[in-house]
């Protein structure tokens, strides 16, 4: 099934269904732990779906004892004490910091995310990055010319039409990335286990068994993939070197994909031209790092900030908790086993 859809593959709709079917059954009213939102917030919640009761969180582990459902609170001790819980809503698209937790994995609980909700900022700022280096913004935004209006020597202006794009995992950041990099006339080829179908933006799609045949073809490497033990620095010393000299490698998925010593030997070798990063690996980068004084541009895991952002993750946690008081099928289910 195209993970485009928000729907998770049939083991994760078997039990969903089941879990569902058996709280539907249940004469009492649904009880959802919810952050201490605005209230207009919380207001457009109850308006819209009130035959669920929302207990906004105050002593979050004692109230998770009697609730069906949470936006958050996701931790062993939460999940210990909510014995009742059949859906957890994590708020962010990754969900590698709660997946490891067993008391989440191993219990019939259903895990959804923000998978593509914040992917069209997230793609913007990709491309952003991208303008920044071929175009040669990053020098006078950094070294202001003074008044010389001239081009400082040893500044390189690109265009991107004709160049090759490699997008690591064509989910929601993924492929809004590919759907940007294609109207600026790229050539735009793309890795992904599960989005089976090629969108017209895509020139490629393979398997994630192609990743290394497709990086020598690749002037800009595109990372947004989930961080799982299969992707943990996935991106190294290795892959770096089957790379075209003069790469530009952006990364908007998590830090840990990346080898951070092989990526400071890759831009000082020239074998990276220059990297956006949005993750780091440490994040924070601390002060005083290599990474700083290198060609890069580093954002403070930002990307994924903006009011639409905001407003789409209301909508889908809305449109979500419609459905759960329904006993209907959820949007953005995680194979928990998976990772993502």
């Amino acid at each position: 099934m195209n993970r485009r859809t928000f729907l998770a593959g049939t083991s994760g709709a078997v039990t969903l269904a089941t879990t569902l079917s058996a709280n539907a059954s249940d004469p009492g009213r649904k009880r959802i732990l919810i952050p201490r939102w605005e209230p207009e917030r919380i207001e457009d919640l109850k308006t819209a779906v009130p035959e669920v009761d929302l207990v906004v969180a105050k002593d979050s582990l004692e109230q998770v004892r009697d609730v069906d459902a949470t936006f958050g609170f996701i931790d062993a001790a939460h999940l210990r004490a909510g014995k009742r819980l059949r859906w957890v809503q994590q708020g962010s698209a990754g969900v590698e910091g709660v997946v490891t937790i067993p008391e989440l994995v191993e219990r019939d609980i259903v895990l959804t995310n923000m998978q593509r909700v914040l992917a069209p900022e997230i793609a913007d700022q990709a491309i952003g990055y991208l303008l920044a280096f071929t175009r040669g913004l990053t020098h006078f935004i950094r070294k202001p010319p003074e008044g010389a209006w001239k081009n400082p020597p040893g500044v390189v202006f690109e265009e991107l039409q004709g160049k090759t794009l490699l997008v690591i995992a064509l989910g929601g950041i993924g492929s809004e990335i590919a759907r940007r990099a294609y109207g600026f006339g790229m050539r735009v080829l793309a890795t992904d286990p599960k989005v089976l179908e090629k969108p017209l933006f895509v020139e490629e799609l393979h398997r994630p068994d192609a990743f290394h045949r497709l990086l020598p073809r690749a002037d800009v490497v595109a990372s947004a993939v989930p961080l799982t033990p299969a992707s943990k620095r996935m991106i190294g010393e290795k892959e770096f070197g089957m790379m075209r000299r003069g790469t530009i490698l952006i990364n908007v998925s998590r830090g840990r994909v990346v080898d951070t010593e092989a990526l400071i030997a890759a831009l000082d070798r020239g074998q990276v031209a220059a990297a956006g990063l949005d993750v780091t690996d440490p994040e924070p980068l601390p002060a005083g790092h290599p990474l700083w004084r290198r060609n890069v541009i580093i954002t403070p895991h930002s990307a994924g900030q903006s009011p639409g952002g905001q407003r789409r993750a209301h909508e889908l946690f809305r449109e979500n908790l419609r459905r759960f008081a329904a006993g209907e099928m959820l949007l953005n289910i995680v194979d928990k086993k998976v990772g993502y």
